[in-house]
């Protein structure tokens, strides 16, 4: 390559990364004028000319360019270039929503990326740092919050050290601000697309304007969540003047729905019907599916604020309408199932009528079938599954309520979801300690009324909508009890009491162990997670052919991370292990002076 073009070629990729497409392709235009370009030049052209039309917002043309160079890349046997092809690719498929064939592209990458010799060469972890952009992607909308972390942050580290003005270093920082808002961690959010903003530069062009607009309605989306309605609004207000600029009606459409949410929840209705006659009148310009489902999506919402039963009654009218219509190409229908069941709750609410559970539940079941793994899709099931244990509640089934609680929990924290799992974790301590209560209305037939005050409905709901943020649990105030492990059978093979009560009382002590033969049989044969002793609270954890049966008192939260995080160390210390397994043959006890390391990781763990 000659000097000449690769820095007029170099030029042209600052111009991108700054976002100055119209002078970036001015640039490539006039570097094609040189009739001595080279196959690796006229390679790179084409790798820009792609991503520039790619910010122009015509991704067909896009994609032509990608196979076109890959086809190329591949005849000429220069494999790097077909990475670029795929990456181009992928931020076609990307742009398009077009996940399935996102997915099979990047499989496809990863496969060349492996057959490339890792000669640890700067070029060679640059297409490494962009493939892990859409390697992040990929597992976001599968679900997979970790790995996007993961691969986000990798590939940011590489841009920050070795490219600090690529724009790919905000689409980096804004995948981490999408994972942490699917997350709930909504500060954390906030703050990568504050980040975003400060990098994107400020020029009046197409690129940038895109990606300010996004950020402004992810940001928008966060404060609606945080219940900041204000700001909620403002941003979601700076995102509709922008894409009215641009004329992009898919996402004019979504900045009317979220602009007129707010207002309903601002309970300022007459401005939520001015926004809906201006979506009513984009959707007659542009005769699309989208815009159509929008406008009635929208004007559905607003008849459910209403206070007029036949309101209510013309909204659910709607929703059942577009969800027997179920077009998910533009629409996840969930939206439309959580905004019936939400209605049915409030004529619920209103009328006292059990009967109304029964249109409730099979919606639920639909939702539960039709879900696609996604982003949203474990946050969806976790609160679908705390949904259900409080109809379980109003139906007075604690058994199941409790059930659906614990897979509840098993879902968030298998999925990194811990606000959430902190948040059913409370919810079911809260059940525990009024598991009385809820027997004495069942024994009483107390008035629905009573159930609804009791198992709280409208957190849930209000989180399904995404109209509630979750609090961090408080971790203070655990006070550990006792700890035992167990032999097959119940047989006890070590204790260690962690308040002088269990050193004293064996009376105490005694009771426990003949209720732990109950305990564990409710636990293992109905898949519960925590029991009541008394004032203390138990976990029980099956290692092997050990039981460990951990009491306290506080959130069982915090609890539970102290006992898994201590079977995991047991597992990993050979000298315990085997020292257990050698009593348990014996079927002796054990003390602290046979398990020297015990005392030091108990102290560590439990008491720290």
């Amino acid at each position: 390559m000659s000097n000449s073009v690769s820095e007029e070629l170099k030029l042209v990729n600052e111009l991108i990364n700054k976002f100055k497409i119209e002078e970036a392709l001015q640039k490539v235009e006039d570097v094609e004028q040189n009739q001595n370009l080279t196959t690796e030049e006229s390679m790179r052209i084409q790798v820009y000319r792609g991503m520039i039309h790619l910010s122009f917002g015509q991704p067909k043309i896009a994609l032509e360019i990608a196979e076109e160079l890959y086809q190329k890349s591949q005849e000429v046997k220069m494999p790097f270039f077909s990475l670029d092809a795929l990456f181009l690719k992928e931020s076609v498929m990307f742009s398009l929503q077009r996940f399935e064939e996102l997915y099979k592209i990047l499989e496809q990458h990863e496969k060349l990326l492996k057959s490339i010799p890792r000669e640890g060469s700067l070029k060679f972890q640059e297409k490494e740092a962009l493939f892990l952009i859409w390697k992040g992607q990929g597992v976001f909308f599968r679900g997979n919050i970790d790995l996007t972390l993961k691969y986000h942050s990798k590939s940011l580290d590489f841009f920050e050290k070795n490219d600090p003005h690529s724009r790919w270093i905000g689409f980096n920082l804004m995948g981490l601000a999408w994972a942490y808002e699917a997350r709930g961690e909504l500060d954390l959010a906030l703050e990568y697309n504050e980040k975003v903003l400060l990098l994107t530069p400020k020029e009046n062009n197409f690129g940038s304007v895109i990606r300010v607009a996004t950020v402004y309605r992810e940001m928008g989306r966060t404060f609606y969540r945080k219940g900041q309605l204000n700001r909620a609004f403002e941003y979601h207000k700076l995102d509709l003047e922008i894409q009215k600029k641009t004329k992009n009606s898919i996402w004019m459409n979504a900045s009317y729905v979220d602009i007129i949410r707010v207002l309903l929840a601002q309970k300022n209705i007459d401005q939520a019907k001015y926004y809906l006659q201006e979506l009513k009148q984009l959707d007659a310009k542009h005769e699309n599916e989208m815009g159509m489902h929008s406008y009635q999506y929208a004007h559905a919402l607003i008849l459910k604020s209403s206070s007029r039963t036949r309101d209510h009654a013309e909204a659910e009218k709607i929703m059942k309408r577009l969800l027997k219509e179920q077009s998910s190409l533009f629409f996840d229908i969930s939206r439309y199932i959580i905004e019936l069941c939400d209605l049915y709750f409030k004529e619920f609410q209103l009328t006292h009528e059990i009967e109304i559970l029964d249109d409730i539940q099979p919606l639920i079941d639909r939702l539960e079938k039709d879900i696609t793994i996604s982003y949203d899709s474990y946050p969806l099931l976790a609160n679908l599954k705390l949904l259900q244990a409080k109809l379980a509640l109003l139906q007075i089934n604690m058994v199941e309520a409790r059930k659906l609680l614990t897979e509840a929990q098993k879902i968030a924290e298998e999925h990194d979801l811990q606000l959430l799992a902190g948040e059913i974790s409370k919810e079911h301590d809260r059940l525990l300690k009024e598991l009385k209560l809820w027997e004495s209305i069942k024994k009483e037939q107390t008035s629905v009324a009573e159930r609804l005050k009791l198992a709280s409905i409208d957190g849930v709901m209000e989180r399904l909508q995404k109209k509630r943020a979750i609090e961090p649990l408080e971790s203070s105030g655990q006070q550990p009890v006792s700890l035992l492990i167990l032999a097959a059978g119940g047989v006890l093979l070590f204790t260690h009491p962690f308040t002088d009560e269990w050193k004293q009382d064996n009376d105490l002590f005694g009771s426990f162990l003949s209720a732990f033969l109950t305990f564990s049989d409710e636990f293992f044969s109905q898949g519960l997670d925590r029991a009541k002793f008394g004032e203390d609270t138990i976990l029980l954890r099956s290692v092997g052919s050990f039981s460990i049966c951990y009491l306290f008192r506080g959130q069982t939260y915090f609890a539970k991370q102290k006992l898994e995080k201590f079977v995991e160390m047991i597992q990993k210390d050979p000298e315990i292990w085997e020292t257990l397994e050698k009593f348990e043959k014996s079927s002796q006890v054990a003390e602290l002076k046979d398990l020297p390391k015990m005392e030091g990781l108990l102290n560590e763990i439990f008491l720290s």
